[in-house]
């Protein structure tokens, strides 16, 4: 069968997905990743096939380093998000038919008029998430905050979230006209059931990090991580090996997609507290690097870019990041302790969950972020046996799961195999 998984966002929204694509391909279906074109070297050094969404290059850069966290944040959020879900609908439709796919893989933000595509075309389709997308009295909506508001409380707040989607409905019934479907309210055409729309919903996350909810509806499942894919050309840069080589395993800094546009602070910010922490750093500040050298004295510390995860992480004393998705997933597949400084979206509810995990510190806020602040975190998740231990324990159960199997097992099934 044809398998295109279609997506958009930040990089961590697309790199677990080559890993997923890497599993179809093997278990002999023909498989494509469609997403922004800014991806195009991700996915193809992965030896995957690529298709560029037009006109989505740069369309979440507006979500940058937003500054505040919490439900005004969330609901935010969803609004900047629904300016871009049209383009992103004609977008998907237009590869879908271009290829002519026979299963449709709907990731992230792409679900939203996913559904109505794979009506539209008569295709059998799936929804990917790496959050949490379903409201359950266990815990918070992911995308607004990491605080329980009690079971009762948990599910208000996911209904509400849900509802507050509805900004996204009328480029959603859009696409139901332009494909000749039947009239649908919003409601419906945004929160219809898998028993109903007869797709599944898979969850990449572990459910040893985040267990299914009892009270998710049949059809949402949860099941264990896809692991990115690393590129077959890819080798450690020298300098970077030499400095890991030349003395004690130093602690990982980076925020990802979200690394602040005062990079030169960010960077002074995280030699400080490394340094006050009495730990060598590894900072990853992003692909135009403006820094003054005289913020990173020699021998302690060393700027990289993009460094696959699954490589660097476990020879790191800790790691320092944003708690996105993906980051949080590597640093706990790597047994190390971490800490958190959540940001935006869903950052705050899987720093929580690193907390409650027992993996690290409570979590820094962006907002109350120092050098004081930050060393001490550092310190702690360096010198704790604790958190070590607990980080380990849970690398290896992560190690027992193959988050691409019910899927591969799905797609059999849908074949007749």
């Amino acid at each position: 069968m044809r398998v295109l998984i279609a997506t958009a966002g930040a990089r961590g929204d697309v790199a677990p997905l080559t890993g997923l694509a890497t599993a179809i391909r093997a278990a002999g279906h023909s498989v494509t990743i469609a997403s922004n074109d800014e991806y195009e070297g991700l996915v193809v050094g992965c030896g995957l096939e690529f298709r560029a969404l037009p006109g989505t290059h740069g369309m979440f850069d507006d979500l940058q380093w937003v500054e505040r966290s919490g439900p005004a944040a969330g609901i935010g959020i969803i609004r900047l998000l629904a300016e871009n879900v049209r383009k992103l609908h004609r977008a998907v439709l237009a590869v879908a038919r271009q290829d002519a796919a026979d299963v449709l893989a709907l990731a992230g933000m792409t679900a939203i008029g996913g559904y109505q595509i794979a009506e539209g075309l008569a295709l059998p389709s799936m929804e990917l998430q790496l959050m949490p997308t379903h409201a359950t009295a266990d815990f918070p909506p992911s995308i607004v905050t990491g605080r329980s508001f009690g079971r009762l409380g948990n599910r208000v707040a996911g209904m509400a979230t849900t509802a507050a989607m509805a900004a996204m409905g009328g480029p959603a019934r859009e696409i139901r006209h332009d494909l000749r479907l039947p009239r649908r309210g919003i409601r419906e055409v945004l929160s219809g059931e898998p028993g109903t729309r007869r797709w599944p919903v898979f969850h990449g996350f572990s459910p040893a990090v985040v267990p299914r909810p009892a009270d998710w509806p049949d059809g949402y499942e949860v099941t264990g991580y896809w692991w990115p894919q690393r590129a077959a050309a890819w080798s450690p840069p020298p300098e970077l090996e030499t400095f890991l080589a030349s003395g004690p395993p130093p602690v990982f800094f980076g925020f990802g997609d979200v690394t602040p546009d005062d990079t030169s602070g960010f960077i002074e910010l995280a030699a400080g507290a490394g340094r006050a922490a009495g730990a060598r750093q590894v900072i990853q500040a992003g692909q135009t690097v403006q820094h003054s050298p005289s913020a990173l004295p020699p021998g302690d510390s060393i700027i990289i870019r993009d460094v696959p995860h699954d490589w660097l992480f476990p020879r790191m004393a800790a790691v320092v990041h944003h708690a996105g998705a993906g980051t949080t997933a590597a640093g706990l597949r790597a047994g190390v302790p971490c800490v958190a400084v959540p940001v935006l979206a869903d950052q705050p509810f899987w720093a929580a969950r690193l907390a409650a995990l027992g993996v690290g510190p409570v979590p820094i806020p962006r907002r109350q972020l120092s050098v004081a602040a930050l060393a001490a975190a550092v310190r702690d998740a360096v010198a704790l046996s604790s958190y070590r231990a607990r980080a380990k324990a849970l690398s290896g159960r992560l190690a027992g799961e193959d988050g691409t199997a019910p899927i591969i097992s799905w797609l059999a099934r849908l074949g007749g195999g």
